[in-house]
């Protein structure tokens, strides 16, 4: 990966954070009854705006740093785990055991853990289908790290906002994290182009 591919990806990355960080904002203004253009003034949307792109753009610089430290570790792990299916029941007992966190992080004391399993399974639900089409892309073994990265790595960046028990806080969190996660994901063995003939692929080309 040159200096050149890896400013379009993270371009593109924040660039992505912004337009899901202004669809969750645009969302919750129209359902929200209490709050008109007309109650809110020119400035006052305008405002809101600037400050919705700004997280946006840092979710996705969040997102892409995450990205690459995922890329780090994978590069690691398959250097300790010699054992190619050990490292991927590795990856799927952290899938299950973040999962469950993400959803006993939200549970207050006393309430039932049903209401607050809605986000892990969504975004588990969203995660096979990233991991379907990147296997699709390249090959079957990069199913298992995919939903590794869109699962457990998507929640672990978003633990501030499951902290909150704001479902608006959640969403304009949890949403974009995952549109650019799947769009690196995706975008990641087409920047990294064929390996060379005689030469190893790249570990993300895997993931």
């Amino acid at each position: 990966m040159n200096l050149a591919k890896w400013t379009t990806l993270f371009l593109s990355t924040v660039g992505l954070g912004i337009a899901a960080a202004i669809a969750v904002g645009a969302v919750v203004f129209l359902a929200n009854p209490e709050v008109s253009p007309q109650t809110m003034g020119l400035e006052g949307l305008a405002f809101n705006l600037l400050q919705t792109a700004i997280v946006g753009a840092l979710l996705g610089a969040f997102s892409h740093m995450g990205f690459f430290a995922y890329l780090t570790v994978n590069f690691f792990a398959q250097g300790i785990f010699r054992n190619k299916l050990l490292w991927m029941y590795v990856q799927v007992f952290f899938i299950v055991v973040v999962a469950f966190y993400a959803v006993a992080l939200r549970v207050p004391a006393g309430e039932s853990f049903v209401p607050y399993a809605w986000l892990p399974v969504l975004v588990l639900l969203g995660a096979y289908l990233v991991s379907r089409r990147k296997a699709t892309q390249t090959n079957r073994n990069a199913f298992v790290p995919t939903m590794f990265f869109m699962t457990a790595v998507t929640l672990l960046e978003a633990v501030p906002a499951l902290r909150q028990y704001n479902a608006y806080g959640t969403a304009m969190m949890v949403l974009p994290l995952f549109v650019c996660n799947a769009w690196q994901i995706l975008r990641l063995h087409k920047v990294l182009g064929p390996a060379a003939p005689g030469t190893q692929e790249p570990a993300g080309r895997a993931s």
